[in-house]
């Protein structure tokens, strides 16, 4: 494959990573129609809450998809998505149409769900390790920023479609909008999206430094030039080599004192305390700003808050687009600027401010500013993180083992999730009216958000001792290094 059409694939496989998790958004885009599948199956809120939680546990099984790209390569994990996701959204978009039957089996609803989420974990996890395979490690959070923007920004496009044109009107009579129809055009578009990745989506082979020169030449062909070209392709692999040789960091000359990273596979990371910090970081951050995100629309109205649920859907999701493309770039601008500082560092800020907006819900959940700012915070803290911790865990544990290692902690994401939905719901139910599914007043969430604040604080102590344990460790090189 000559210089062109490497770079024409690249990009071509970055199109199908974008669509990919544009796809992913439809798992978060749960919030917007949340409400209208309560209504529609009479169901309870902890049995919505199995529902949402149904999902958000299928982010589990990017573990084992990561370890089918490993295996397998992106074009069998994209067939695995096409099948479960096409038969996850057509089985719920059927199942409206025996409402009867499933208002008793919220549990067959449930499975659904999971089977869908479960199938864009395959695509997302395939997209995201080709396009960081395929692109320098120089723009790792760069791009994993892009795609997590698209990501966040998805459920915003999703809600404004659903609230335009699937809802017609019924915003107060949820039982008559369209939400068949809706899960039906889910289904299609997760068809569509993942046949292009069977077809198009593609790991590039690594090039060395010949095979650089190699095609180069092949692109200025200059009869009267070859000789000299020959002669130059000497000096340029010595002096290539020479920089291979050297420990230099990509921002510039000065030496990094870090130990050189490891290529490790999932089992050798779960024996490493960094590994634990992280994956109990991300219980408690991504349970706690995925709660928040799925439950919005739920805080809004216990709260009484006099302003269309749709604002908070649209706006969150573009927030959390905003805050992955400004973590992506910032990720990277630190590791290359500041070579030596602990990686593990910039996870200070998304976990400080989830603790912040916690703290905000615990006082001001009854009115709009409080609301929206601790969302926002929540949603921005919440995007920041999850692009930081994908980027420190290749910084960490290497790229050879990217998708299967990503995976693993993501399924602190799930774990967390699930917990904390759970949680929610039951301090919900817990000040509800009797025979009532709806609870109005602070006390509805409150308590939930003292938890969730005092286990964020606990975040913070976790991050302090990741960051101890990556310094320690570079001090400890530095030593070796010295007595050699």
């Amino acid at each position: 494959m000559d210089l062109k059409n490497r770079k024409l694939q690249k990009y071509v496989s970055l199109s199908i990573g974008i669509l990919a998790y544009f796809m992913l958004g439809i798992v978060f885009t749960f919030n917007a129609y949340a409400i209208a599948l309560k209504h529609a199956f009479n169901y309870t809120q902890t049995e919505l809450e199995y529902i949402a939680s149904s999902g958000d546990l299928g982010f589990c099984f990017s573990f084992p998809a990561g370890i089918v790209f490993d295996l397998f390569g992106p074009r069998v994990s994209c067939i695995i998505s096409l099948v479960l996701t096409a038969l996850g959204f057509g089985l719920m978009s059927t199942a409206t149409n025996f409402r009867i039957f499933f208002t008793s089996k919220s549990w067959l609803f449930c499975a659904f769900y999971f089977m869908a989420s479960v199938g864009t974990q395959f695509i997302y996890t395939a997209s995201g390790v080709v396009n960081c395979k395929n692109f320098d490690r120089k723009h790792t959070g760069k791009i994993l920023g892009l795609l997590q923007a698209v990501f966040g920004i998805s459920p915003a496009i999703f809600s404004a479609l659903y609230g335009g044109l699937f809802v017609q009107g019924h915003i107060e009579d949820a039982e008559n909008q369209k939400l068949a129809e809706f899960l039906l055009m889910l289904a299609v578009l997760s068809v569509c999206i993942n046949t292009f990745g069977v077809v198009m989506l593609e790991t590039l082979p690594e090039v060395t430094a010949a095979y650089d020169i190699g095609q180069l030449e092949l692109i200025d062909t200059n009869e009267n030039k070859i000789a000299e070209r020959n002669t130059l392709q000497n000096v340029t692999l010595y002096n290539r080599s020479d920089e291979m040789n050297e420990t230099t960091p990509i921002a510039g000359k000065k030496i990094s004192n870090q130990p050189i990273v490891e290529e490790m596979k999932w089992w050798q990371i779960s024996k490493t305390p960094q590994f634990y910090s992280i994956l109990f970081i991300c219980i408690i951050t991504g349970g706690t700003g995925g709660t928040l995100t799925n439950n919005i629309t739920t805080l809004v109205k216990s709260a009484q808050v006099h302003i269309n649920a749709i604002a908070f859907t649209v706006t969150i999701p573009i927030l959390a687009s905003i805050g992955r493309l400004i973590g992506g770039a910032v990720q990277d601008y630190i590791s290359q600027k500041w070579p030596d500082i602990p990686k593990s560092s910039t996870l200070l800020f998304p976990v400080t401010l989830t603790c912040i907006s916690q703290i905000v819900l615990v006082f001001f959940n009854q009115c709009f500013a409080g609301l929206m700012s601790a969302s926002a915070m929540a949603v921005m803290a919440f995007a920041f993180f999850y692009v930081q911790v994908y980027t420190i865990t290749v910084d960490l544990f290497g790229m050879k083992y990217f998708a299967q290692n990503t995976g693993l902690m993501t399924v602190g994401h799930a774990v967390g999730m699930v917990l904390f939905q759970k949680l929610f719901a039951l301090n919900y139910e817990t000040y509800s009216p009797p025979g009532s599914q709806t609870c109005y007043g602070e006390l509805c969430t409150q308590w939930f958000f003292v938890l969730t604040s005092i286990l964020c604080f606990f975040a913070i102590v976790l991050n302090f001792c990741l960051m101890k344990i990556e310094r320690d460790k570079r001090l400890q090189y530095e030593e070796e290094s010295q007595d050699s």
